[in-house]
């Protein structure tokens, strides 16, 4: 009897195996040879669930988003206003080991995707997708009375995101500068401002 595979099984296995070379080796360093010992398979065995290395990359750039997407609507639940702005800005920054990868991963394709379009949609699709929801968030917040300033909600949305932007780089790169605790009351001050 022949053996039967999960075929999304394989596939989520293999972008693990990726975002464990990102985390220890960068992007430039992974190897479509050095994917597969990753992975736990013999060097080909790709190819049934990839058609390369980038449809691979491009795979596990998306898994990033929606792992955070996935993980925000689970924490924002039925919270509206500042609660879930809040609950979604904290989804996004590097504030534990997982988001911290997630930055890894994330900061490692930015420069890809300036140059792959296919990653480029995936990263403007997911930015415009935050802002229209913190601009949502924002909306809820003011009509609730939470907040009064007079920026409108998608400049408020646009500065958080380029807040949370910097700490997922900072979280990397100087990460005494981004430790959970800076980055919360950092952006309860910028919440506070609105």
């Amino acid at each position: 009897m022949p053996k039967i595979v999960d075929h999304d099984a394989r596939r989520r296995e293999i972008v693990a195996a990726v975002w464990a070379l990102i985390a220890r080796k960068g992007l430039d360093a992974v190897t479509m040879r050095d994917l597969a010992a990753e992975a736990g398979y013999a060097n080909g065995a790709l190819a049934p669930y990839f058609r390369g290395k980038d449809d691979i990359l491009l795979a596990a750039f998306q898994y990033a988003v929606e792992s955070t997407d996935a993980r925000a609507e689970r924490a924002i639940g039925d919270a509206t206003g500042l609660v879930a702005l809040r609950r979604l800005c904290h989804e996004i920054m590097p504030l534990d080991e997982t988001r911290l990868l997630e930055a890894r991963v994330v900061v490692a394709f930015w420069g890809r995707a300036l140059h792959d379009r296919r990653m480029a949609a995936v990263h403007v699709t997911a930015v415009d997708r935050w802002r229209q929801r913190m601009a949502g968030c924002l909306a809820e917040a003011r009509a609730a009375g939470e907040i009064r300033g007079a920026a409108p909600d998608e400049r408020s949305a646009d500065a958080l995101l380029a807040t949370l932007a910097g700490f997922q780089v900072n979280a990397l790169l100087v990460p005494h500068t981004a430790t959970p605790d800076h980055q919360r009351a950092t952006l309860d001050g910028l919440l506070a401002s609105f």
